[in-house]
């Protein structure tokens, strides 16, 4: 009698692990090295906070020596640069009396921490949290206002919704609630693949390129600014997979933000900007609960500092009148 022959059986499991292995491979095939201080020294002089687990946070704050008009805090995302970004708008506000500062939160600009990554999302809410009490306890009594630009705006909402001290007033110049394809700030098809397998496997993994190709943006203004941050060391441009999901669900919950405020919005458009969906503006003007709230479209604005530089005079306007 003959005895039929096959292969092992174990073979199977070793093709699955060839598959694993490949998998792992491709998902780490995107790592940037990860660094824990930022590249350039702050400013002689400057101020800092003390946040959460001992992080050293660069505080900026500038104003007028007697009693201020005004406070404007700047919320700032993670791509923060080592050049004023409102050149215009805070020689303005200055002029009309106004103190401006800011936070910059763990792992970006001249704080300490580990840049583009963090173990929770949390933790940058809770940096920019403590900038804004500070405020407040410096300078009891003056009207506040948030201001938040892109990435800046949804953090500028959660601020005002969750925070001790309302706002007298909050800011938002396109912010990044609704996004879209936009040439030269989208991933491709490639990189979203590798992006999931990352977010499954490696999601600490420095990963995510922000600025890889800033000559492929179309609007002028925002190519030569993207191009411009791509040259600064100080900018943070490659994040991990658990940095940007924590900062996508503080973008998620903007409407629902919008609608715990009772203070006056001022709102503003870039005409040209590619990125932000205005759809997404919209919405979030519906949903704030006040009847002060306002759009203003930046007929030469792009998604970037255009436009607020453009705009520097109603922001202005809008202030002097709260």
């Amino acid at each position: 009698m003959s005895v039929a022959t096959s292969k092992p059986v174990a073979s199977r499991p070793r093709l699955g692990l060839r598959l694993a292995a490949a998998t792992l491979a491709l998902a780490s095939c995107t790592s940037y090295p990860r660094l824990d201080k930022p590249p350039r020294s702050p400013p002689s002089g400057a101020q800092t906070l003390r946040g959460e687990g001992g992080a050293s946070l660069y505080f900026a704050l500038r104003g007028p020596r007697g009693e201020p008009r005004g406070v404007i805090y700047f919320v700032l995302g993670p791509e923060i640069g080592s050049t004023e970004t409102y050149p215009q708008l805070c020689a303005a506000a200055l002029d009309a009396g106004y103190v401006l500062a800011s936070v910059h939160p763990r792992g970006s600009g001249y704080s300490s921490g580990l840049r583009g990554d963090v173990r929770s999302y949390d933790l940058v809410l809770d940096d920019l949290r403590r900038g804004w009490e500070e405020l407040g306890r410096r300078f009891p009594g003056t009207p506040r206002f948030l201001f938040g630009h892109s990435a800046g705006g949804p953090l500028a909402l959660e601020i005002a919704a969750t925070s001790r001290s309302r706002p007298s007033g909050i800011i938002l110049v396109n912010p990044a609630y609704k996004l879209r394809y936009a040439e030269g700030m989208g991933p491709t098809g490639r990189d979203y693949v590798v992006y999931a397998l990352n977010f499954i496997f490696r999601r600490s993994a420095l990963t995510v390129d922000m600025n890889r190709n800033p000559s492929a943006v179309r609007f002028p203004p925002d190519r030569v600014e993207a191009e411009t941050m791509q040259q600064d060391p100080l900018v943070v441009r490659y994040f991990s997979l658990r940095y940007l999901s924590g900062q996508r669900r503080v973008m998620n919950r903007s409407p629902k933000n919008a609608a715990k405020l009772d203070a006056p919005v001022l709102l503003i458009q870039g005409h040209h900007d590619a990125l932000v969906d205005p759809r997404g503006n919209d919405e979030i003007l519906a949903a704030v609960a006040t009847t002060d709230k306002h759009k203003h479209l930046a007929p030469e604005g792009g998604h970037g500092s255009s436009a607020v530089e453009t705009s520097a005079h109603v922001i202005m306007d809008w202030l002097d009148l709260r």
